[in-house]
C-alpha cells in the first residue's frame, strides 16, 4: 500500500485532481495552474499563474501575480502584479538559533518533521511566521527569501539573490545577503505611487492607461491633473 500511494502514478492523479479542482473554482478568475503543481491551503486573486513543478503552502497571490517554475512559496502573502522568476524559495520553515539548546524541531514542535515522532504538548517555536511580498515586486531567479521577511511595493530582488531582511519599496537589491543597489525612482516618485496605488484600479483602468506605464513623469503628469 505504501508503495502505491507513493508512486509516480499516484503523485500525477494528485496534481490532477487539485487542478481540476482549484480551477474549477477559480474559473471566473482565469486561474492556471501548469503541469505537478502542488497547492494546499492558498488563496488566489484574478488571472494568477503557477508555472510548473511549483509548490504552494498556505500562500496567497493577489491579482495578476504569478510563479514562474520549479517555485517553493510557503507562509506567504503576495501583492498584486508581482513577477517571481523561477527557482524561487520565500518562507520556508524557521528554526530557533538562539536559547533552545538544539534546533532540531523534536524539541519545539508537534508537527512531527522526523518521521512522525512527537515528544512535546504544544508548539513551543514559531516555525512559520508571515513572509509579506508587496504589489508590483519583481523577484529574480534562484532567490532566497527568510521566513518573516517583508518586501515592499515595487522592489526589485536580483537573481541568486538571498533576502534575510526587509526590502524596502521601489528599491534594488542583490547579493548575499541582500544589500540595497539603488532605487528605481526618486523619493518624491516613491512617495506618489504609494499613495497613488495604481495596482489597486480596475482592469478598465489599466487597459485605458497602459501607455502611461512606460514613463514615470508622464505618468505623474497625467494623474495628477485636476
Amino acid at each position: 500500500m505504501g508503495a502505491l500511494l507513493s508512486s509516480p502514478f499516484t503523485y500525477w492523479l494528485r496534481w490532477l485532481f487539485t487542478k481540476w479542482r482549484l480551477e474549477l473554482k477559480y474559473r471566473k478568475q482565469h486561474l492556471q495552474l501548469e503541469y505537478m503543481v502542488e497547492v494546499q491551503n492558498c488563496r488566489f486573486g484574478n488571472y494568477n499563474k503557477i508555472y510548473k513543478y511549483s509548490r504552494l503552502r498556505n500562500s496567497e497571490f493577489g491579482d495578476f501575480s504569478y510563479a514562474a517554475r520549479n517555485c517553493q512559496v510557503y507562509n506567504t502573502k503576495i501583492g498584486k502584479f508581482t513577477c517571481i522568476g523561477p527557482n524561487v524559495n520565500t518562507g520556508m520553515g524557521a528554526h530557533p538559533s538562539a536559547e533552545f539548546v538544539s534546533s532540531h524541531p523534536l524539541f519545539y514542535s508537534t508537527l512531527g518533521q522526523s518521521s512522525g515522532l512527537v515528544i512535546i504538548d504544544s508548539n513551543l517555536f514559531d516555525e512559520f511566521p508571515e513572509t509579506q511580498i508587496g504589489n508590483d515586486v519583481w523577484i529574480g531567479n534562484n532567490v532566497t527569501v527568510r521566513y518573516g521577511v517583508k518586501i515592499g511595493d515595487g522592489a526589485i530582488i536580483g537573481s541568486g539573490a538571498v533576502v534575510t531582511k526587509d526590502v524596502e519599496p521601489y528599491s534594488i537589491v542583490g547579493g548575499v545577503p541582500a544589500k540595497t543597489i539603488k532605487y528605481r525612482f526618486t523619493p518624491e516618485q516613491i512617495d506618489f505611487l504609494q499613495q497613488f496605488k495604481w495596482w489597486d484600479k480596475d482592469l478598465d483602468w489599466i487597459k485605458a492607461n497602459k501607455d502611461l506605464f512606460r514613463n514615470i513623469e508622464k505618468f505623474m503628469a497625467e494623474n495628477t491633473k485636476e
